[in-house]
This record gives C-alpha cells, sequence and structure tokens, in this order.
C-alpha cells in the first residue's frame, strides 16, 4: 500500500520536474533504484515507459507553439530511435552493478559539465523594455 503511495507521489514529483525542463527521466532512475529498491534496468525500462506519454504532450505543445522543425525532427527521431535500440540491447546483456556504475558515472560527468559550463546572461536593454512596458 505505502509502496503505491511513494510511487505515486515519486511519479508527481517527477512530472513537475519534467515540466519544468529539470530532466525528470535521469532524478526517476536514481529514486527508483536508490530509493525504491528497483532493479537498475527495471528502473530505467519505467523510466522509458514514463517517457513517452510525457515526451507525447512535449511535442503537442511545441508543435502547435511552431517550435519544431520537421526535418529536424525527423532525422532526430531517426538517430533516436536506432540508438535507443542499441543503448537498450547493450543494457540488457550488462550486468546490474555494472550498468549502475556506468549510469552513475553519466550523471556525475554531466553535472561536472554543468556545473563548470558559462552560461550566457540573459539582459534587457533599456529600448527593448520600455517599447514592451508601453503597449
Amino acid at each position: 500500500m505505502w509502496d503505491s503511495i511513494w510511487l505515486a507521489l515519486l511519479g508527481c514529483g517527477v512530472g513537475v520536474l519534467s515540466g519544468m525542463g529539470v530532466g525528470g527521466g535521469s532524478l526517476l532512475i536514481v529514486l527508483l533504484s536508490a530509493f525504491m529498491q528497483v532493479e537498475q534496468v527495471t528502473a530505467q525500462g519505467v523510466n522509458l515507459v514514463y517517457f513517452l506519454p510525457a515526451a507525447a504532450i512535449a511535442v503537442l505543445i511545441h508543435w502547435k507553439k511552431g517550435n519544431i522543425d520537421a526535418g529536424t525532427a525527423a532525422a532526430g527521431t531517426v538517430a533516436g530511435l536506432v540508438t535507443a535500440m542499441a543503448g537498450a540491447l547493450l543494457a540488457l546483456n550488462m550486468e546490474s552493478s555494472l550498468l549502475r556504475k556506468f549510469f552513475a558515472g553519466l550523471l556525475f560527468f554531466a553535472g561536472i559539465s554543468e556545473f563548470f559550463s558559462k552560461k550566457e546572461e540573459q539582459t534587457i536593454d533599456d529600448t527593448s523594455s520600455k517599447s514592451y512596458n508601453s503597449k
């Protein structure tokens, strides 16, 4: 009973973070494997099932706003499908503890890269803020 409640709360929390662009899928895998004692491969499978409806909603919203270039999306989809298949086959044939270490390393290097990357500062010059405020 409590496991189901925790899993539902976890899904809601990760959904909110995903909607904010935080990368909830990676967080979902960590939370499932570290706190719910779910096998790494199973947690990654759950993440993939979670991702499908979340991505479908995001695609619809971005499509309606005109944020999707069809050619780029098609090329990315084909490349993503091929590499997802290769990654899934690799993960299924890898020992769970080794897969967990690779995933931890990936998260570590992604975090370090994000920490040391330079972000462009967004500034609003006086003319654009005046014209915006005058509307």
